[in-house]
């Protein structure tokens, strides 16, 4: 009787054990592509923002109280534990020097500052991008002619992921975000991609040294259509791509840590918005394509600039100021309502897209090949329905075992390569497998525990 027990316990365990609790959440963090700059935060309340997906967040070690690490922390501790977010940290001296000139009394002990914030929010944390846009003039302040060089910020880069590094090594430490575009007299002193370019360069030449990932900045034209924009976007994100790539950091992390479209806050708001609405709609697809595409340098998050109004200064980009003008939420046009359909697109991969092996290719197997062993598969497969597996013949991953699955395989006869990993499925997907699979067997079971009683 004791054994009958302890069956119908296991039975029970099974079916319950992954069963989420009511009103938790499936998600993992940063699981989705969409992010904002800057959440809604007050310093006591914290508001609504990309759920599921990211944060960059804007942290200065030598400025005032409420720009700090300890203001932050419970900004970091609840949307981490409760919307389900990854925080991005971006490290800053101060404001209008976003690192500390050669000749700052604070630059020499500048890697302790930045450890004590790394230290402080590390628990939420681990991507922390050091400056902004050194190559705009009003960045630089303290530095020579007010222009952090890309060999100055190169020993600076070093100097701190080296540090980072040697208490968190896991941790990732980004290269600031170039001011995107050419030379503007009097607030860019150097091209964009120029500066990505020679600071890649420089950082690659110290000796022991090594580069983790890249910030970058896109944005679209406030005075063209939303899908100009969008392209004028596109062209942006992907020519500071290929410098990345021209220098061999294929595998680094991306991030777009800013990307936005300003929205006139004057004249008609509703039309006004409705064309950015449509902006971030087509620049959420954008990458996403660009994304899903072998052989290319993926994006793993795009963060709104901005969403917190409370900061003030950016009510032409602020979500939650278009939350309240214009049109209302749950409109086509408004703002947040496109920007949050950007949850269904998942976040980019770290590095680049690797071109297809194994199943997805017909190489059903799995032993390297494309050949007659492979349509051997299939045929025995054929006309499966319903949580097919790779391995029984469906190629493209969606259940079921039909044609598509044998021109997929027809496609690629003959090929060869490397065997694929093994897949790893995602924290949500294990959930609902395993429920699954313990349903499937649960009749089974109960039957046998009857029989026993």
């Amino acid at each position: 009787m004791t054994q009958n027990r302890i069956i119908l316990g296991v039975l029970i365990w099974g079916v319950t054990a992954w069963i989420p609790p009511l009103g938790s959440d499936l998600w993992a963090n940063g699981e989705s592509l969409y992010g904002v700059h800057w959440w809604d935060f007050n310093g006591s309340q914290v508001g609504d923002g990309a759920e599921g997906g990211w944060s960059t967040e804007t942290v200065l070690t030598h400025s005032v109280p409420w720009w700090g690490a300890n203001y932050f922390q419970p900004l970091y501790q609840s949307i981490y534990a409760n919307q389900g977010a990854s925080i991005i940290t971006r490290i800053d001296y101060d404001w209008g020097q976003t690192i500390p000139a050669p000749t700052n009394p604070d630059r020499a002990d500048w890697a302790n500052s930045v450890l004590d914030v790394v230290n402080t929010l590390g628990g939420q944390s681990n991507v922390w991008i050091l400056g902004n846009e050194p190559n705009i003039i009003g960045e630089g302040t303290g530095w020579t002619d007010n222009k952090i060089t890309p060999q100055g910020y190169a020993e600076v880069y070093h100097e701190i992921c080296t540090a980072i590094k040697a208490v968190r090594p896991q941790d990732e430490v980004l290269v600031a975000p170039p001011s995107p575009g050419g030379v503007i007299a009097g607030v860019r002193w150097m091209a964009g991609n120029t500066w990505l370019s020679q600071t890649i360069q420089a950082i690659q030449a110290i000796p022991g040294s090594g580069i983790d990932g890249f910030g970058l900045h896109a944005y679209g034209n406030p005075f063209a259509s939303a899908s100009n924009a969008v392209t004028e976007f596109h062209n942006s994100f992907v020519s500071q791509l290929a410098v990345i790539d021209s220098y061999g950091e294929h595998d680094t992390s991306v991030y777009i840590t800013e990307w936005a479209r300003s929205t006139a806050t004057t004249g008609n708001q509703a039309i006004n918005e409705a064309v950015t609405a449509d902006f971030i709609r087509g620049s959420f697809a954008d990458v996403h394509a660009w994304n899903q595409t072998p052989g290319n340098h993926n994006i793993i998050s795009m963060s709104w600039f901005v969403h917190n109004q409370d900061y003030g200064g950016w009510n032409e980009y602020s979500l939650e100021y278009w939350k309240g003008v214009g049109n209302p939420v749950g409109n086509s046009g408004d703002l947040w309502t496109a920007f949050i359909e950007g949850a269904s697109y998942p976040a980019g991969l770290k590095g680049t897209r690797p071109f297809p092996t194994g199943p997805a290719i017909g190489d059903f197997d799995d032993d390297g090949d494309v050949d007659g062993a492979d349509f051997l598969r299939w045929q025995r497969g054929f006309n499966l329905t319903g949580g097919a597996f790779a391995h029984q013949g469906d190629a493209n991953g969606d259940g079921l075992v039909d044609a598509i699955d044998r021109e997929i395989w027809q496609n690629y006869y003959g090929s060869s390569g490397p065997p694929s990993l093994e897949s790893v499925p995602e924290p949500k997907d294990l959930i609902f497998l395993s429920v699954w699979m313990t349903i499937a067997i649960a009749p089974r079971l109960l039957r046998y525990y009857l029989v026993l009683v």
